[in-house]
Order: C-alpha cells, then sequence, then structure tokens
C-alpha cells in the first residue's frame, strides 16, 4: 500500500492548482486551503468541483455512460467500419492489459480518489466551521456537509463496483481502500462488504443532511420537474395544480446556488442511491423501501396541491415522431429529464482537442458511430419499434440507415444542445421501479413484478402484450431486455450483468458469459 498512498498524496497536493478553474476565492494560483474555506463561497466552490471532476471523460462523462463501460456491456455494433475507436473495441473483449485500456483505468482511478480527497477536506474543514459563514446559515452548512459525504460515498461505490467482484461473487478479499480522512497516512484496502457497509452509513448520514433544505416548500419546489431540476425552467410557477395557484415558491428569489437539484446529490437523489447500494449489497427489503419512497415522492405545497417529481410516461417528450435529423433538430429532451433523478454535467463534452462528441456531424459520435441492434426493440418475435418511444424518441438513423443512440444527438440549436449533450444520466426513476419489481420476484410475488414492468412497457408506448410468467429466470430474461432498451449509452447495463452474474447479449442475440476476472478492472499495478 506505500504506492497507493505515495500516488494519491500527489493527487492530494495537485487537487487545488488542478481545479482553479473553478474556483474563484482568489485570483488563480494563489488561493490557500485557509482562504478556500474561510467563507461560505469557498466550500460552495469546493462542493461545486467535486460534481464538476464527476463529468469529466474518464468518468460519467463519457466512460462511464455511453463510452467504455456499454461498450464492455457488448451494447454496440463495435465491428462497424465507421467505429474506430481502439480503446473501445479492447474495453469490448475485456483486455484490460491493453495500453490505451489500462491508461484509462488508471485515470479514472486517480480523478475519483482526487474527488475523495477534496470531499474528505471539505468534511473535516466544513465541521469546525461557524454557521455565520454561509448565506442561509446552519441550513446551508448542513446541505454542504450531506453532500460532500453523499459524493464521497457514491465515487467509492462506483470503486467498488468497478475494481472488484459483485457481491454474488465476493470471495473475502480486500480491494480498494475507504478513505475518510485528508490528509491521507495510511490507507488500508478492505473487502466488499466493509466497503458497501460504509458507502450505506455515509449515505444515511447524508440524507438527513440535505432533508434540511430539500424538504422545504422551496427545495421541493426546485425539483418539481425535470427542466426545474436541470435547466432551472420553472414556468411552472404561473401554472396551477389541481386548479389552485401555486403559493409560496417563487424561484425568482432563490439563490442559483439552491438550484440545479438534478446535478447535485439531492434527498431523493441520495435516497434512490441508497436504493441502487442496498440492493448491491443483498439488503433487498431496504432497497425496495427507498426505492418506493423515490417512486412516490411528490411536491406538496402549503396549499395542499400535489405534484409527483419524477415521471415514467415517455409520451409527450417530444415535438414529432421519427428517427431522421429533421425530426430531432425540432425536439428539446433527449435524456428524457423527468424520469431522471441525478445527472452529471461537462459544458465541454462536445468541444477541444479529443472530444468524442462532435457538433460536426448531426446525430452522436464522430468518428464513432455507436451503432444499437435493430434486434433489441423485437420481443417473442414481435417488432416493436413502431410503438416503443425508446427508439421513436431516443435512436437516430445516421446517414438515413444506421441505428445509433440519439441521447448524444447535436441539435443545431446551441440553447438546446448545451441543456442536452452536456447532461449525463446517473441515476432514473426507471431503475427505482426496476428494484421494486426484482424485489417482489425474488419473494415470490411474481404477478407484482410483471406489473410494474408491464406498466414501464406500456408508459413507453407498448400496449397490448402483456409480460408474464412462473419462474426467476424468465423474470430476470425479462428485466434484461427491458434495461437494454432504458440504459442505451447510460452506462448501467454492465452493473446489471455483473450483479446477476448472468451472460451477457450481445448485438447479435449470441449469449456472452463473462468471467469473473473480465466483470472487474484490476487495480493499477504500482498502486496495489
Amino acid at each position: 500500500m506505500g504506492n497507493y498512498i505515495k500516488i494519491l498524496a500527489v493527487v492530494i497536493v495537485l487537487v487545488f492548482a488542478g481545479c482553479k478553474d473553478w474556483l474563484d476565492v482568489t485570483p488563480a494560483g494563489q488561493a490557500t486551503e485557509s482562504d478556500l474555506f474561510s467563507t461560505g463561497d469557498g466550500y460552495r466552490s469546493v462542493l461545486n468541483g467535486l460534481y464538476k471532476s464527476m463529468g469529466k471523460p474518464e468518468l460519467y462523462g463519457r466512460n462511464w455512460s455511453y463510452g467504455m463501460l456499454d461498450c464492455m456491456a457488448q451494447l454496440y455494433n463495435l465491428e462497424s467500419g465507421s467505429f474506430n475507436d481502439e480503446m473501445c473495441k479492447a474495453a469490448a473483449k475485456y483486455e484490460y492489459t491493453n495500453t490505451q485500456v489500462s491508461s484509462s483505468i488508471e485515470s479514472a482511478w486517480g480523478i475519483a480518489y482526487n474527488i475523495i480527497a477534496n470531499a474528505n477536506d471539505l468534511l473535516q474543514n466544513i465541521e469546525n466551521a461557524s454557521n455565520d459563514i454561509f448565506a442561509e446559515g446552519e441550513m446551508e452548512r448542513k446541505m454542504i456537509t450531506g453532500e460532500a459525504y453523499a459524493c464521497r460515498a457514491l465515487i467509492h461505490f462506483e470503486l467498488l463496483r468497478l475494481f472488484a467482484p459483485a457481491p454474488i461473487n465476493d470471495d473475502g478479499r480486500a480491494y480498494i481502500p475507504y478513505i475518510e480522512s485528508y490528509p491521507v497516512l495510511s490507507a488500508t484496502k478492505l473487502g466488499v462488504k466493509p466497503v458497501l457497509e460504509k458507502v450505506i452509513a455515509d449515505l444515511e448520514k447524508a440524507r438527513g443532511l440535505v432533508a434540511v433544505y430539500d424538504t422545504t416548500i422551496n427545495g421541493q419546489g426546485i425539483n418539481l420537474s425535470g427542466t426545474g431540476r436541470f435547466n432551472n425552467d420553472f414556468t411552472y410557477n404561473s401554472q396551477t395544480i389541481s386548479g389552485q395557484q401555486i403559493e409560496d415558491f417563487d424561484a425568482a428569489l432563490i439563490d442559483d446556488f439552491f438550484k440545479g437539484r438534478g446535478y447535485r446529490m439531492s434527498y431523493n437523489a441520495v435516497t434512490a442511491l441508497l436504493a441502487r447500494v442496498c440492493q448491491y449489497a443483498g439488503r433487498d427489503q431496504d432497497a425496495f423501501n427507498y426505492a418506493d419512497e423515490v417512486v412516490k415522492a411528490h411536491v406538496v405545497f402549503r396549499d395542499g396541491s400535489k405534484n409527483l417529481m419524477y415521471k415514467d410516461d415517455y409520451s409527450g417528450l417530444t415535438q414529432g415522431w421519427g428517427n431522421n435529423e429533421a425530426d430531432f433538430n425540432n425536439r428539446k429532451d433527449y435524456k428524457t429529464m423527468s424520469n431522471l433523478i441525478f445527472a452529471a454535467y461537462n459544458s465541454l463534452s462536445y468541444q477541444g482537442t479529443g472530444s468524442w462528441l462532435s457538433a460536426d456531424w448531426k446525430g452522436g459520435v464522430s468518428p464513432n458511430w455507436f451503432q444499437i441492434s435493430e434486434s433489441y426493440f423485437s420481443h417473442g418475435g414481435v417488432d416493436e419499434k413502431s410503438s416503443d418511444h425508446r427508439w421513436n424518441h431516443m435512436i437516430f438513423l445516421g446517414s438515413g440507415a444506421y441505428p445509433v443512440s440519439a441521447k448524444y444527438f447535436i441539435p443545431t440549436n446551441l440553447d438546446t444542445r448545451d441543456k442536452t449533450v452536456n447532461l449525463f444520466p446517473v441515476i432514473r426513476l426507471t431503475e427505482m421501479k426496476y428494484i421494486m419489481a426484482e424485489y417482489y420476484a425474488r419473494n415470490g410475488n411474481v404477478g407484482e413484478a410483471y406489473r410494474i414492468l408491464n406498466e414501464i412497457r406500456e408508459n413507453r408506448g407498448i400496449y397490448g402484450s402483456s409480460l408474464g410468467g412462473s419462474t426467476w429466470n424468465e423474470f430476470e430474461q425479462e428485466l434484461l431486455h427491458d434495461a437494454r432498451r432504458e440504459w442505451i449509452s447510460e452506462g448501467q447495463l454492465f452493473f446489471l450483468y455483473k450483479r446477476l452474474n448472468t451472460a451477457i447479449v450481445n448485438d447479435k442475440g449470441t449469449l456472452r458469459p463473462m468471467t469473473l476476472q473480465e466483470s472487474m478492472f484490476p487495480v493499477p499495478a504500482d498502486i496495489k
């Protein structure tokens, strides 16, 4: 572990120098730690820096979303002449010793522990900070503290899912350290169960802290719609709910720091993450309870009116139908934001040297077309493309013929582009429903499990073909079949295969078992 400590120490030394593009507390290069944590704005800057780092291409901004992980899930046709990225091709073959793949893995490891180091530094300083330095006093101090705990837990959990076996294959060995202090003087690797216990403990602590804002009228109002959570578009404020004017909420009076909760670890995001982690840990009842809370989350205004925060109806998401450029250029939402609970953001996702997303090619990734197999939209021999909104709204026909994920379509409208292409989904409402359905199936209530899956399908336009079955294996296959459509270009499918320890279905419909070694990244050689 000596080399690990040395490398992490270097990361910590460089943390503030590397973050000077988002720190404006003092002039670039002159900020000291004491300056940074002397004001509430300094804490805000550090917290924002955690989220900004999550959006880097090595993490959610590419490799942990539409890039490496979805290639490893065999989601795309990588043999096409229109796909040229050698790193992704090698990752899809689980060639972790490939120079480009190993470099990507090491970069992700370093950035992830950089985020954790910043979170720990923030937590240690804020513990003794006065409420008076924060614009909103104790409430703001608690919210920032809670989000830092949640960020620390999230990144550790992702590292565990990437660098350790799933609990179903847990061999009791130690794999990654859980870093809770700053600076790091020693670091001991832990096993899968101890890391999961620490992740859950951090998230439970975070949930209580962020609740002080997110359960208020303003906190609920900010979260009321997808456009509000992600675009700060609160036009619904002038609308009515249940025939009554919305009262006690005026977005114009709220500090911008408290907006954009879709990009932050809000109360519902923390609760949803708890559902994901508890399911991974085998705590099925807890996972169900957390997921159920998120599914039922709604805004309650003082006049008694209510509205669900997260929607599962895909029918009204876009303007017009069709899979061609003209159809997509008229749309405003390529990620179904009303269904999203938490997402990462990268303002430069389609700009700069080495960017995979190119504004010069409308409709996807250049020079790499991430082609989706049409077979994913066939069920029981029935072609469901004409009815499934996930094909009609989320698949673009490159050159009029090649199906490509439209979640990263580059529209000509610059405002739409900045609000959609730069957003990288991390947690969806749909996952909460999957968790609940799986809970029912594992506990013998297969009928209720299928009811949820059928509801998901109907909300995406698929009627008259109700799913059914009597065994866990039958349900598991239906869950995987739907998830392959729902999670296109979002990086979650690989983890579903890994958690269930089931064979991967590639773009040609062939079953491809994944070995234990293939299911996890090797810890970088000089860090072991």
